[in-house]
């Protein structure tokens, strides 16, 4: 079954989830509370550059820089990010179109790193994303609001921790509910070889670098103010929070809680199989709307499809529905070139 098309139109917010491969506990915590941007075996110290000390990133540390440094190479509206035990959360929302050209990009650039770093702190070697994320446009304002408050609350809702600032993995909620900066540290080793590396006696140290991540407000809260922003992301929280802590009472169901998920296996996953559902198409309030976009995502899949064709058949200056990629062209290879 071929993938789904993207198309990325300014304006909307966009919906993205995607999972570790076979579900591994790849992002579960391993950070001191005290220190949460340094793994619990590496000491604070280590930020002191009186000393040789190299820092080691925690998880939380680790996305927060691959996220601040795409973000940075290739700048698009970061909505919310949230992070779980093997799976991420992301909204965004793209200007224009010269910013629409830096959506693949930067989830190239995002993921790849993420997996390199994450491979190199467990020790493994194999794929981190066993699929390719899933991106889903929210037509209204209602809708977007929805999708964040479900990927923020996602480990609550997944019996993980009881509130969400309790949740020990990467989160903007501390940023969107307090104000709280988003700051993260990475070493420039590609700096430290163009400076001659160890050869010249540099230390790693010294190329320390602080990156920051900028999140954007949904486009329904820009007019509001930053404190009514935060607080209205309080108080939806707290609600959420509520029906969850109800819903488990009625289960008769408790939380894993944090010190329980430290002590898990990274290579680890859940007992149960995944139950994937049919992804969504869109995210909206009204099913009017939900019914009007899906007409004319049909009408879109038959454009592309007829654009490929032409594509793919030498006609290279076939011009596609806005928003949309073009396919990759496969050049065979010769035996005489081999």
């Amino acid at each position: 079954m071929g993938c789904r098309i993207r198309q990325f139109v300014p304006g909307l917010v966009y919906s993205v989830s995607i999972r570790c491969n076979d579900r591994q506990f790849l992002f579960k915590p391993n950070h001191d509370p005290a220190a949460p941007l340094l793994d619990a075996s590496c000491s604070p110290a280590a930020f002191d550059p009186r000393n040789d000390l190299v820092p080691t990133p925690s998880v939380i540390n680790i996305i927060g820089a691959c996220l601040g440094r795409a973000q940075r190479r290739h700048p698009i509206r970061i909505h919310w990010f949230e992070c779980n035990l093997h799976h991420l959360h992301i909204g965004f929302s793209v200007d224009d179109d010269a910013m629409r050209e830096n959506v693949a990009p930067f989830f190239r650039t995002l993921l790849s790193s993420i997996a390199r770093a994450v491979n190199k702190l467990w020790g493994r070697e194999n794929h981190v994303f066993g699929e390719r994320y899933r991106a889903e446009p929210c037509l209204d304002d209602a809708a977007a609001e929805q999708q964040l408050l479900y990927a923020v609350a996602n480990p609550v809702k997944d019996r993980q921790v009881e509130r969400v600032v309790e949740s020990p993995f990467f989160s903007t909620f501390r940023h969107a509910g307090r104000g709280e900066p988003l700051r993260f540290w990475y070493i420039d080793f590609s700096g430290w070889w163009k400076r001659g590396g160890p050869r010249k006696g540099n230390r790693v140290k010294d190329f320390l670098t602080w990156v920051d991540v900028e999140l954007a407000p949904l486009p329904a809260l820009c007019a509001l103010t930053e404190h009514q922003r935060r607080a209205r992301m309080r108080h939806l929280i707290r609600d959420a929070e509520r029906a969850a802590a109800e819903r488990l009472a009625l289960e008769g169901r408790g939380v894993v809680g944090v010190d329980a998920l430290r002590r898990l296996d990274p290579r680890d996953r859940p007992r149960s199989p995944k139950e994937s559902g049919r992804q969504p198409l869109c995210h909206a309030s009204d099913a009017l709307a939900r019914r009007e976009f899906e007409r004319t995502w049909r009408e879109l899949l038959q454009e592309h499809r007829r654009a490929s064709f032409d594509f793919c058949a030498g006609y290279f200056e076939r011009e596609f529905p806005e928003g949309t990629y073009r396919p990759p062209l496969i050049t065979p290879y010769s035996a005489s070139r081999l």
